[in-house]
């Protein structure tokens, strides 16, 4: 059995966009995977069947990253069909535009609620296994407007923004024990979190190569920071951008 084959990852949000990219690499890469959920069962039951035709090993489990024992139902879930997980990918999140004057702490709660709690509930939930292995590797998904800022995005920023900050604290902290902890940091991405302006042509031409990115090439900067390859690599963001930021 090769190191990948031995691999397990969850993916939170893996049924779309570019956690289901996220997902399809990984299991072309053998390693077996969780793919948490939260809507659409039949659609991720379906991909997971799907992407299990072959060799590969993929689970749908649902989890609601907002609730703390459903994000431990999930983890538990994921080990008790495929293993301990090795490999964990914070990809669940929500946005939403709005002037800073009209978000409303009840929206503020929950943009927080789903970006960072989430994470940081899925985070401590498969640490302790990956700290008696030794070994494992956590990226969080965040976004390149951390980097930047954005107008009437101020609470998805600064949830993404957190997520930065938390990467590089659990670096250095988990590092000893042989964790691994980065982010990716996408650029606009051709998914359904784009608002429809974001999807023209117009837009797009905007970024220095003239295109919006695909969500496979954000899996491919997640799955190198998670394979051997990227073992030098931990408390480091990578941005798959266009040049939306430079």
């Amino acid at each position: 059995m090769t190191e990948s084959e031995q691999r397990v990852a969850l993916v939170t949000g893996g049924n779309t966009g570019i956690g289901a990219a996220i997902v399809r690499r990984f299991i072309k890469s053998g390693v077996s995977v969780a793919m948490g959920y939260f809507e659409d069962e039949v659609g991720a039951k379906a991909l997971a069947q799907e992407l299990s035709a072959g060799d590969g090993k993929c689970i749908a489990v649902h989890g609601d990253v907002c609730d703390p024992r459903s994000v431990s139902g999930m983890v538990h879930a994921a080990r008790d069909s495929l293993g301990p997980v090795t490999i964990l990918v914070n990809n669940a999140g929500v946005a939403r535009h709005g002037p800073f004057l009209q978000i409303s702490e009840d929206e503020w709660d929950w943009m927080f609620q789903t970006n960072v709690y989430g994470a940081f509930r899925c985070t401590r939930e498969v640490v302790p296994d990956m700290v008696a292995a030794r070994s494992g590797c956590v990226v969080f998904i965040t976004s390149e407007l951390a980097l930047i800022g954005e107008p009437e995005l101020a609470h998805y920023v600064a949830a993404k923004a957190a997520l930065i900050g938390l990467t590089k604290s659990l670096a250095r902290e988990l590092g000893p024990a042989g964790i691994r902890v980065n982010a990716v940091a996408p650029g606009p991405t051709d998914t359904r979190i784009l608002t429809d302006e974001e999807l023209t042509a117009e837009f797009a031409r905007r970024l220095p190569l003239g295109r919006l990115g695909r969500p496979d090439e954000v899996a491919a900067t997640v799955a190198f920071l998670c394979s051997d390859e990227g073992s030098w690599y931990t408390g480091q963001v990578l941005s798959p951008n266009g040049g939306a930021v430079i």
